[in-house]
């Protein structure tokens, strides 16, 4: 039997969520645009998984767009931005983002950037080796940036992002802030009205859903510039008819998430996390984990081994049916050190020899029982 333990890259189907798409393909299948009876259940539908979607996320009176993924989030969001931006009487200096994001978020800066002919200077905001952000210099470059970009729990190391501290580093400054809530959604509190967050993108297949439906928060108020034009969908946000059955799985997803029977308590992942890290421990007795544990999302282990390569590593785990990476999914294939681990100032070894092992929220004892067992046995 497989032991998945590399959710920080993707997740199975929640079995509510299976049903849940599968039912929209065969009973709600109409067109949400459409007038007639069948077209208004599925509007009904998905203004449900809106509606859910807003309380889980404490939304507030933000909108929240359906979108394909947090990539197409990120791109609309920095479009958005960049748009307002270029329009300004005042153009700032200044795109700043965290040194450790997703490289989703640098590529569409320098996309846009380009693009849009603003020619702006793209900075990464330092981290310690904590992997937190330097906020002394985000206060002293903030007051020359029309756009802030920081993650809000990191996909590699599972470090988790002083939000509040980055929002009062921002305090009376005009700067924009994207906030990308990727691994953060299912694990953390984001009270995204409560902060002055403008934009933040999320994706269903982190959390349970299929692959190919995502979330774009955007703050009431906050400029927008659609990336897709077309038949007026969302509003006239992101056209394109809707992925209603991406929208229904996503919302099974959300109710389990709104109930709390089906996802796991911080402090039991925690404990989860703490069983699988002196499991690992005793296998490798020289294991170094490469991000303090009480910064981290309780689901993420980031670690190297002294003397054994990530390849030897990942490839002992396999054997024994444990699936971990070697880091982010959309680099893993490209075999080069850690950027993130590097930009936390980490040795170069720790860097090129780190491996991830990630759990989903709705992980249970069993299941942390049987990989401990098995990680003991590559030792």
């Amino acid at each position: 039997m497989e032991i998945y333990l590399d959710a920080n890259a993707t997740t199975p189907v929640l079995p509510q969520a299976r049903e849940a798409a599968l039912a929209a393909m065969a009973q709600d299948f109409g067109n949400p645009s459409s007038t007639h009876s069948t077209g208004l259940k599925a509007r009904a539908l998905m203004d449900g998984v809106r509606a859910l979607a807003r309380r889980v996320l404490g939304a507030g009176t933000g909108e929240l767009l359906f979108v394909s993924g947090a990539t197409e989030g990120i791109q609309t969001a920095v479009l958005s931005a960049l748009s307002a931006l270029r329009e300004a009487a005042h153009q700032p200096e200044l795109l700043l983002y965290g040194a450790t994001e997703h490289k989703a978020v640098p590529e569409a800066l320098k996309h846009w950037n380009a693009l849009l002919g603003l020619n702006l200077q793209v900075l990464a905001i330092p981290v310690g080796r904590d992997g937190r952000h330097d906020l002394a210099w985000l206060r002293a470059h903030a007051p020359r940036a029309g756009l802030v970009c920081t993650m809000a729990a990191n996909n590699e190391t599972g470090v988790i992002s002083d939000l509040d501290g980055i929002e009062a580093a921002l305090a009376g400054i005009s700067a924009l802030w994207l906030v990308d809530g990727v691994q953060a959604l299912g694990k953390l509190p984001l009270r995204l009205a409560q902060r002055r967050i403008d934009y933040a993108p999320f994706s269903g297949h982190k959390l349970y859903a299929p692959k190919g439906i995502g979330l774009l928060y955007v703050r009431e108020g906050a400029p927008f510039t659609p990336l897709l034009a077309g038949g007026g969908q969302e509003g006239a946000l992101r056209s394109g008819t809707e992925n209603m059955s991406g929208i229904a799985a996503l919302g099974a997803v959300l109710a389990a998430l709104e109930d709390g029977r089906v996802f796991r308590s911080h402090a039991t992942l925690a404990a989860y996390r703490d069983r699988l890290a002196d499991a690992l421990r005793q296998a490798f007795p020289g294991v170094v984990f490469n991000a303090p544990l009480a910064d981290c999302l309780p689901t993420t282990l980031n670690f190297a081994v002294p003397g054994v390569s990530a390849k030897l590593l990942l490839d002992l785990f396999d054997a024994a049916e444990l699936r971990m990476s070697g880091g982010s999914a959309c680099s893993a294939a490209k075999a080069q050190p850690s950027y993130v681990l590097q930009a936390m100032g980490l040795p170069a070894w720790q860097a090129a020899s780190a491996v991830r092992l990630s759990i989903g929220p709705v992980a249970d004892a069993a299941f942390i029982d049987e990989a401990c067992a098995r990680i003991r046995i590559c030792g």
